[in-house]
């Protein structure tokens, strides 16, 4: 009987065992189509596009649970407020409470750009905004355009645009906007419900993101010429061409390098004992490719700390055909006085060896080299670049733009890791490059106004005002082969 009841229990167990296991594994939803719409408001209070709006906090609803996503630093408000709303999302609903007291007889607009989204899937409700006018009517004028890096061509993207109704030159320095937006991922702007007014247009580039222009040797600024007339029909086609103003490599005048507390006589001895075992060596390091000298090019020698004196008759350069020196035509040391330039016309395939004495260069720790030094190398041959044969041609709407102006040349840039490796001026509506480094390269064009060559920044806090020059440029890189030719037909 015991054991009969044992056997019993056992089988209980068992059998409770299965279905408590199968209980406790939870099986996935099958698989349906993800999710991938943002949430859907289905409520606002107060309405958008209320008029004499009065209320301090708004409420949205929506069809799904959503959270927030760095609302603070995406969420535009225009005009402008000082203190920046308070947005917060529980379940289905985001609340916005309004710090500020609004404007009278003014539309506002509370862009909230993609800082919704929902919960599961993270969806954003792209460009969401909330409009409201505190007066008779909703303001609607717009102002369009882009923004554009002007030394580069291409178009910049998360540039704060902004209008100002004061149009001193300085106030972009010194007062907040009436209104901004920011350029979206295709350099886009997008200015809606302005009111009609003349205004300032401003683009500024920067990191601190106070919508002031306080850096020009790091943030980035492109301006109107002329004043925005917002009367009754919107604006359009806009191009904003961005550009550093000073350039950061310029020593400002007056700017005087920081200075440091002198150490006591006795710590000056132990600084110079140690000044002489730490002192660095003076050092010749040639900049060659695989230690090949490309022609037509200027051969370049880094020393490891700058000179105070060189002696130009100490460089010997021996052809190893002849096995005696040859005159070189130009050395040149550059403004850092830490690289030097040998121009020479190397010979294809040429074997060559630099001697340069003990004595030749004296840095500014006094030191010479300890011993001479050889170089030995050789110059590359022709099969070892590649060609570019280039055709520009104009479209009529920028023949139309131009207006028969002549004054403008038109240079060709090979970029390369963002340097301008090659340029050169297209005449007769050509360009022919030979002795290019193989390699991908993208394309630009410069409109170059002042025949240097090269491209100039803008000017904008010195009279005269003056807009950079305008880069164009082609996206799609050329692949340029060695002992090969590229033929490319472009239109600008």
């Amino acid at each position: 009987m015991i054991q009969r009841f044992r056997s019993l229990v056992l089988g209980l167990i068992v059998i409770a065992s299965f279905f408590l296991s199968r209980c406790a594994n939870i099986v996935p939803p099958g698989g349906g189509p993800r999710d991938t719409l943002p949430p859907l408001l289905l409520a606002v209070d107060p309405p958008d596009s209320s008029l004499h709006f009065k209320s301090r906090k708004v409420h949205f609803t929506f069809d799904e649970y959503v959270e927030m996503d760095n609302v603070f630093d995406k969420m535009i408000v225009s005009p402008t407020l000082k203190r920046v709303p308070t947005v917060t999302s529980k379940l289905r609903t985001v609340t916005m409470e309004i710090k500020d007291t609004l404007a009278p007889n003014t539309t506002y607009t509370f862009n909230f750009s993609d800082a919704i989204k929902d919960v599961n899937e993270r969806n954003p409700i792209i460009d969401f905004a909330y409009v409201v006018s505190t007066g008779d009517y909703l303001d609607s004028l717009q102002v369009l355009g882009r923004t554009i890096n002007a030394e580069t061509g291409k178009i910049d993207s998360n540039v704060s645009v902004m209008l100002y109704r004061n149009h001193t030159d300085s106030v972009v320095s010194k007062e907040k906007p009436v209104y901004y937006a920011r350029s979206k991922g295709n350099g886009t702007f997008w200015f809606k419900n302005l009111a009609p007014g003349d205004y300032k247009l401003f683009a500024i580039k920067e990191e601190d993101r106070d919508l002031q222009y306080t850096q020009p040797t790091t943030e980035l600024i492109a301006f109107q010429d002329s004043l925005i007339h917002l009367r009754e029909d919107n604006i359009k086609d806009l191009t904003m061409l961005l550009f550093i103003e000073q350039d950061s490599t310029i020593k400002v005048p007056g700017e005087q390098p920081a200075t440091e507390e002198q150490p006591a006589p006795e710590e000056k001895e132990k600084e110079k004992d140690k000044d002489k075992k730490k002192k660095p060596r003076l050092q010749i390091q040639p900049q060659l490719d695989q230690n090949q000298q490309e022609l037509d090019t200027p051969m370049v020698l880094n020393f490891t700390i700058p000179l105070a004196r060189l002696d130009s008759t100490q460089f010997h350069l021996v052809e190893d055909t002849l096995l005696k020196p040859v005159n070189i035509a130009h050395m040149k040391l550059d403004s850092t006085r830490s690289k030097l330039t040998l121009k020479y016309p190397w010979k294809e395939g040429m074997h060559y060896r630099l001697i340069v004495d003990k004595t030749a260069a004296t840095d500014t720790l006094n030191q010479q080299m300890t011993k001479a030094d050889t170089i030995s190398f050789s110059a590359k041959k022709l099969s070892d670049y590649g060609k570019l044969f280039l055709k520009l041609k104009l479209s009529d709407s920028t023949a139309a733009a131009l207006k028969g102006d002549t004054s403008i040349h038109f240079v060709v840039q090979l970029v390369k890791d963002k340097d301008v490796k090659y340029s050169g001026v297209v005449v007769n509506g050509t360009w022919t490059k030979t002795l290019i480094t193989p390699s991908e390269y993208e394309i630009r064009i410069l409109l170059d106004e002042n025949g240097n060559g090269k491209w100039d920044r803008g000017v904008y806090y010195k009279h005269p005002k003056k807009q950079p020059e305008r880069v164009v440029s082609f996206p799609e890189k050329k692949n340029i082969k060695a002992n090969w030719g590229v033929k490319e037909d472009l239109t600008l």
